[in-house]
């Protein structure tokens, strides 16, 4: 080999070897031996999990976490494994229903007078601590000492939800991420997200988590993640809508008697709980946490505008893989004994927001004008360095703890409201929409055959779309409505979506054009915007002038237009379309969305 290509591949190899140790430049971790260690079994026990026995440093493969739960059930009257769903690239998505009245159907489940927790892993499939956590859990209560958790609650597990993106795996999954040594992808085979798609619907994932809502009809429902971000003290920070939402007396209930317990309980095992964390200047806390107001394309602000209580949990990326499963673990089994123990105070919780008046919903929030009181924040030293290479000023963590009281800067100022009609009408041909609602659990009416209805319409007037596709999707960056009714007639399979049901503020949501995850903004409605019929010049010049000599209104009208825009009164194409737009050959549908109001 010539010195020159020896040269080159010591070049490569040196880069790739750097690469492989990527997380070696992670911040220096805090010491920690909490007392959850004792949760990990024992090399020898027959049901150490295939994380344990690597000491939690490494998290099985898809075809090993389901050989073992298989293994689990098979040795379990309390357990029983089902598919919920396949795959983009056709991987069952397996779902264990543990009762220990072996209730394992959702009419039996239903019937219970137990509680029922849903709790979900691997949805993005990196941030895998909760499907590691949840083995070591049921392991504990069906081989263990803790079959009394199953007195307290039934459990609908879901240990990987992303289960391509599982499978997507490799040292190189989470450079941000202290382990485990092989992770999984964040998105799924086809790229999307999982975890912003709970409005519309498209990934077989979380088709398959809409569909286990509707079915078992769940009183918790926790969906575990790991952070990205910045250092600091907190090893599980987790949240839940606290204000600005749309289940307050659920809120209140996980505020006041959910929280302090499972705080305390991870306080106890040697964790350091807190709230969800997002550095207001996008590096340090130095100007304060931002407690964002999620819309309902996140799970647990799904659950928020279906008065489901649901839980996120975000465990800190910058810990090591063993304390985050341990404290997962934790929070996990406290979570059951609470709900357990305050089990009728939460279903009044979610019966007296389920009934609460709906003249009006809230489509958009915003921040308050000023912060919150500031909070106590356990907080890790850094410093501020100018790059040698770039002249950027980044942040270095320097793993030496602080406490400091930062502003606690809160989203949840109601900006926009919709008010809310008897009903909505979507036709037959938009079949797309019609099965997503139907996806959803939303009620609805199908039509038999076809009717005339006078239905109030919102038209486009002005829009801006973005540059670049989100999640797939080409959405709005502005848009101007004006609304008018209209009579028109439906055709059968059209459907009418009464607002006055258990899912009506997810209807409004869906429905309304101003809301941020309606059907409008996410593009399903994209194809009004296309003008398919057109008039040629040498018809509107004549038509132009018998339009004028016939109506003095229009002439005034048009003068009016003139004076007011010079940039009109320039340009023959608007002028054109202005006259076109006044007779009845425009096209009556264009930039009309074809959702109904009836009032």
């Amino acid at each position: 080999m010539c010195n020159f290509k020896k040269t080159l591949l010591t070049i490569i190899m040196g880069s790739f070897t750097m690469i492989t140790v990527a997380q070696d430049f992670l911040p220096e971790t805090l010491p920690w031996n909490g007392k959850s260690k004792s949760l990990i079994a024992s090399p020898t026990d027959p049901w150490v999990t295939p994380g344990e026995l690597t000491g939690l440093t490494e998290s099985p493969s898809y075809e090993e976490t389901m050989a073992w739960l298989e293994k689990l059930d098979e040795n379990s009257p309390y357990i029983t494994m089902i598919p919920i769903g396949l795959s983009e690239q056709g991987r069952a998505i397996q779902m264990l229903i543990v009762s220990k009245n072996q209730e394992f159907t959702a009419d039996e489940i239903a019937r219970s007078k137990k509680p029922l927790i849903l709790f979900q892993a691997g949805i993005h499939a990196g941030e895998i601590d909760g499907k590691d956590a949840g083995m070591m859990l049921l392991r504990d209560i069906n081989q263990g000492e803790k079959l009394e958790l199953l007195d307290e609650a039934n459990l609908l597990f879901i240990p990987i939800l992303n289960v391509d993106g599982h499978e997507r795996k490799s040292e190189y999954g989470r450079v941000n991420q202290r382990g485990p040594k092989i992770m999984g992808w964040r998105t799924n085979a086809v790229n999307l997200n999982l975890n912003r798609d709970y409005t519309k619907l498209e990934t077989a994932g979380i088709k398959a988590v809409a569909k286990v809502i509707n079915d078992y009809d769940p009183d918790l429902y926790i969906d575990i993640h790991v952070t990205d971000g910045a250092d600091y003290q907190y090893d599980v920070t987790y949240g839940f809508v606290e204000t600005g939402g749309y289940s307050p007396e659920i809120s209140s209930w996980l505020s006041t008697q959910f929280k302090p317990e499972v705080d305390q309980a991870l306080k106890d095992h040697g964790h350091i709980p807190g709230p969800l964390l997002f550095a207001a200047n996008g590096q340090d806390f130095s100007e304060g946490n931002v407690a964002f107001s999620f819309s309902p394309r996140f799970s647990h602000t799904y659950g928020d505008i279906r008065h489901l209580p649901a839980i996120l949990i975000e465990n800190h990326s910058l810990k090591p893989f063993e304390q985050r499963v341990l404290g997962t673990y934790v929070f996990l089994e406290q979570a059951i004994k609470s709900v357990g123990d305050h089990f009728e105070s939460l279903q009044n919780a979610v019966e007296s927001d389920s009934d609460q008046s709906m003249e009006s919903v809230v489509v958009k929030y915003g921040f308050r004008e000023t912060p919150a009181d500031s909070m106590e924040f356990l907080g890790i030293k850094s410093e501020k360095i100018t790059s040698a290479l770039t002249g950027n000023e980044y942040v270095s963590w320097q793993a030496e703890p602080i406490t400091q009281q930062v502003p606690s800067i809160l989203m949840d100022r109601p900006v926009s409201s919709v008010p809310v009609p008897k009903a909505y009408w979507i036709p037959s041909e938009w079949k797309e929409v019609i099965q997503k609602m139907k996806e959803h659990g939303i009620q609805m009416e199908v039509l038999e055959e076809a009717k005339e209805l006078n239905l109030e319409y919102s038209t486009v007037t002005d829009y801006r779309m973005v540059s670049q596709p989100y999640e797939g999707k080409m959405r709005f960056q502005s848009f101007d409505l004006a609304k008018k009714y209209r009579k028109l007639t439906l055709q059968p399979g059209s459907v009418r979506v009464k607002t006055d049901q258990p899912l009506g503020e997810l209807a409004v949501i869906l429905l309304e054009p101003e809301s941020v995850d309606s059907f409008f903004q996410w593009g399903y409605f994209n194809t009004i915007l296309s003008q398919t019929e057109y008039m040629e010049t040498y018809v509107m010049e004549p038509m132009i002038q018998s339009m004028l000599d016939q109506d003095p209104a229009l002439k005034t009208r048009f003068e009016e237009e003139l004076a007011k825009d010079e940039a009109f009164a320039k340009s023959p194409r608007r002028i054109y379309r202005w006259f076109y737009e006044q007779t009845p050959y425009i096209d009556q549908n264009w930039k009309v969305i074809p959702v109904g109001r009836e009032w």
